[in-house]
């Protein structure tokens, strides 16, 4: 009688198909995170508005480069996803939200609410 040996098995993360609870759990966790690591670079930019006129000044011209929006952007988006995924977590621990069906449902709406706040709120500050 022959052993099998327990090799390794490569996993390919773009085949497989998750569903919508574990798509917003994942975001809910990289949103957190994101949330954390933005957390100096807030303060310093706080700080800087705050000293006087013309530090705010240069607090606003930083906040108006390309890339510190497209930062400010994707902060707004996690705070957005993050706050909603925990409202729904929170109604999921209540019993409130219960079933597959349900909280597929309200993760996908969590989700569509997360991208589409933030295009709200930039395209309104655009006007």
């Amino acid at each position: 009688m022959q052993i099998k040996k327990k090799r390794p098995v490569f996993i390919n993360l773009l085949q497989i198909k998750f569903p919508p609870t574990a798509i917003a759990s994942i975001m809910h966790r990289i949103a957190g995170m994101l949330m954390i690591v933005s957390l100096p670079f807030l303060i310093y930019l706080f700080n800087l508005s705050l000293q006087n006129p013309s530090s705010f000044a240069s607090a606003q011209a930083l906040s108006q480069h390309p890339l510190i929006s497209l930062y400010l952007y994707l902060l707004l988006w996690a705070i957005s996803h993050h706050f909603l995924a925990g409202i729904r977590y929170f109604l999921v621990d209540l019993e409130i939200i219960s079933g597959k069906c349900a909280a597929g449902g309200s993760a996908s709406i969590v989700t569509a609410l997360g991208i589409l706040i933030p295009v709200v709120v930039f395209s309104w500050s655009l006007i």
